[in-house]
């Protein structure tokens, strides 16, 4: 089409399915256009369709993945009602919470690993992996959500309470399959959205992290994939300086104890090491060859699980 207004028209007056017939001819005509699929699903959402309209986002993002219009709608379609972020926390990419490197390759292993882990994990245990849309919670500067998108194919939209580190992410990051949005928790994502959540080094930095976990668990049909420091050996109290920006840290069980109201059963676990310890207290990084993910040990500081439904 190249006349909108008779489409602009019918929104303008609520009347959304003589505007999705409009689009739904338009677009007949020309499958490729942009602006067509983006006012089809402003029509769809608004007439109670979020599904379609999350479709014709993903669509028309494959066909013009710089277009600003969609991808901001896009990422609109899944998260609302956030906080503004307090101003005593550094959001900064200097705050030393985030990486901050451009280039996956100079992302430090320990994180690495671990959306490598989860790529895996989602190529083999979802079907249709590349039909699939993720959010990664906490994504600060994206190159996670990226590795997701590239390794397993899905879609994936980041969330992170940092402006820099999104701007960062749209910039190096961004794509077909990946879109960020800046939301600071509390904030709602819409049930049902998601396949599958990763939420890696997030909980421990949330107060209310029960609602966070209701929050996580409400917007997905499929698995969680999430990390944590582990208590018993990268003990809080004695680290706390050094976790400025963390509420606390948890035992496997409390995770467990979190998830079993949801009906959520982990299936998967891994574990990591990342410090080298002297009477608790943290003493340094140990060689990145030494941070990958392994089985569960009981020296291990910091666990990855799957939880499934049911």
């Amino acid at each position: 089409m190249r006349n909108w207004q008779p489409v602009l028209d019918c929104l303008e007056r609520s009347d959304f399915v003589a505007a999705i017939e409009l689009l739904d001819a338009g677009l007949s005509e020309q499958p490729l256009n942009v602006d067509g699929r983006l006012l089809r699903a402003i029509a769809y959402a608004s007439s109670g369709s979020p599904k379609r309209a999350v479709h014709d986002l993903w669509k028309a993002l494959a066909i013009n993945p710089a277009s600003p219009g969609t991808r901001l709608a896009l990422a609109d379609m899944f998260v609302s009602g956030q906080q503004p972020p307090p101003v005593i926390r550094n959001f900064s990419l200097a705050s030393g919470e985030r990486q901050t490197a451009s280039d996956v390759a100079k992302i430090r292993e320990d994180h690495r690993s671990r959306y490598e882990f989860a790529a895996r994990w989602i190529s083999s245990n979802i079907a249709a992996a590349c039909n699939s849309t993720g959010i990664d919670l906490f994504c600060g500067n994206g190159y996670g959500s990226r590795m997701l998108s590239e390794i397993a194919g899905c879609r994936m939209v980041g969330i992170d309470g940092s402006d820099e580190a999104v701007a960062l992410a749209e910039q190096a990051f961004a794509g077909a399959r990946t879109v960020f949005r800046q939301a600071y928790f509390p904030f709602d994502i819409a049930p049902g959205s998601v396949d599958f959540a990763v939420c890696f080094e997030s909980i421990e930095h949330v107060e209310d992290y029960e609602r966070f976990i209701r929050t996580i668990d409400q917007a997905t049909n499929g698995p969680l994939i999430v990390s944590f420091p582990l208590e018993d050996t990268l003990n809080f109290s004695a680290n706390a300086d050094l976790f400025r920006y963390h509420v606390r840290h948890f035992t496997l069980g409390q995770i467990e104890d979190l998830l079993r109201p949801l009906n959520r059963r982990i299936v998967s676990t891994r574990g990591q090491i990342v410090y080298r310890l002297k009477n608790r207290r943290i003493d340094g990084l140990l060689p990145e060859s030494a941070m990958e993910l392994t089985a569960l040990r009981e020296d291990s500081q910091f666990v990855v699980v799957v939880a499934e439904k049911g």
